[in-house]
C-alpha cells in the first residue's frame, strides 16, 4: 500500500470513495463532485493505492489554533474501503498528511468522527490523540446564504 497526494486526474477514480464515504455517513451522494474537491484551494488530498487501485482517502484544511498558538489542519474526511480497513490504510493516510502538513508549518491536526465510531476513536487514541467532549454544528443550504446576507445589510 502506498499514499500520495491526490491529482487532479484522479478524480473519477476518487468520485466513488467519496460517494461510498457520504452513503456510510448517511450523507446525500448524488451532490458529491470530487474534482471539485481536488480542485478546492488550501485542501489537502491523500488517497491510498494498493495494486494499483484506490482504497482510501483523507482531506484536510488548514486552521490555526488559538489555544496553543500554532499552525494545524482540520482532518475533514477519512475513509478506507471496507475490504481494507484494520491493515494500516488509515494510518499510512494520516501519516502521509501529517508529513504534508509539517512541510506547510502545521504542528497538529484535528479529526472528529461520530459518537458511535468506536474503531476511528481506537485509532486515534492510538495515533496519541485524546478525546474531547465537543458537540459540532454545521450551518448549511438556505441557514448559511441567510447568515451571509446579514453581513451585506
Amino acid at each position: 500500500m502506498t499514499c500520495r497526494a491526490a491529482r487532479p486526474e484522479d478524480a473519477p477514480a476518487l468520485l466513488p470513495l467519496v460517494r461510498a464515504m457520504n452513503a456510510d455517513q448517511g450523507d446525500r451522494t448524488e451532490l458529491v463532485d470530487a474534482a471539485a474537491l481536488l480542485a478546492a484551494p488550501g485542501t489537502m488530498t491523500m488517497l491510498a493505492e494498493r495494486d494499483g487501485a484506490l482504497v482510501g482517502y483523507a482531506t484536510a484544511h488548514p486552521t490555526f489554533e488559538t489555544g496553543h498558538a500554532e499552525r494545524g489542519f482540520y482532518v475533514g474526511d477519512l475513509f478506507v474501503d471496507p475490504a481494507h480497513r484494520r491493515q494500516g490504510v488509515a494510518r499510512g493516510l494520516l501519516a502521509a498528511l501529517a508529513a504534508a502538513g509539517l512541510a506547510q508549518g502545521a504542528k497538529h491536526f484535528w479529526l472528529t468522527a461520530k459518537e458511535d465510531n468506536f474503531a476511528a476513536h481506537a485509532l486515534y487514541r492510538r495515533l496519541g490523540g485524546h478525546g474531547e467532549p465537543v458537540l459540532a454544528f454545521a450551518c448549511v443550504e438556505g441557514h448559511f446564504q441567510a447568515l451571509a446576507d446579514e453581513a451585506a445589510t
